[in-house]
C-alpha cells in the first residue's frame, strides 16, 4: 500500500505532462525572389546569411553576408541577428 499511493500519484502526475511540440517554432518564413531581397535591402538594413560550405561561399557570395553554412547553423544561431529581417541564401 505504500508503494501503491505514491505510484498512482505519479502516474496521475505524468498524465498532465505532454511532450514538446515536435515541429518548429513559428517563424514567418517566406520565399523571395532575388528582386525582392534587393528591394527589402533597399528600404531596411537586411541580414544575409550565406549557407553555403565555406569553399563556394569563398568563390561568390553577397557582400556583407555572413557565412554559416547549414551543416553549422544550428550551434551558431547566437550570430544569427534577431533585431533586423534575416535572409537565408
Amino acid at each position: 500500500m505504500r508503494i501503491l499511493l505514491p505510484l498512482a500519484l505519479a502516474l496521475a502526475v505524468l498524465g498532465y505532462v505532454t511532450a514538446a511540440p515536435a515541429d518548429d517554432p513559428e517563424v514567418p518564413e517566406k520565399y523571395i525572389t532575388v528582386d525582392e531581397a534587393r528591394a527589402l535591402a533597399d528600404k531596411t538594413r537586411v541580414a544575409f546569411i550565406d549557407v553555403r560550405p565555406r569553399e563556394q561561399f569563398e568563390d561568390l557570395h553577397i557582400h556583407g553576408a555572413v557565412n554559416l553554412p547549414l551543416t553549422d547553423l544550428t550551434p551558431q544561431l547566437a550570430q544569427v541577428p534577431r533585431d533586423v529581417p534575416v535572409v537565408l541564401y
